[in-house]
C-alpha cells in the first residue's frame, strides 16, 4: 500500500480582501512619500470663490 500524501492547506476562494489590503497599503506609501518629498506643495482649494460667498449672508448697501 502507497502512502497518503500530506494534506494541503485549502486555499479560499476568493483572494479579493487580501489584494485590496495590498493595494491599500502602497497607496499609503505612495501618498505619504508624496507628501514628504520637497517639490511636494499645498493644493490650492477648489472652487474656492463659490465657497467664500456662501460664507457672506448679509450685503451691507
Amino acid at each position: 500500500m502507497s502512502k497518503r500524501p500530506t494534506p494541503k492547506k485549502r486555499r479560499e476562494k476568493s483572494r479579493g480582501r487580501t489584494q485590496y489590503s495590498v493595494y491599500a497599503q502602497k497607496q499609503t506609501r505612495r501618498l505619504t512619500e508624496r507628501q514628504q518629498s520637497p517639490y511636494a506643495s499645498v493644493a490650492e482649494p477648489k472652487h474656492k470663490e463659490k465657497k467664500a460667498l456662501k460664507g457672506i449672508t448679509r450685503i451691507k448697501a
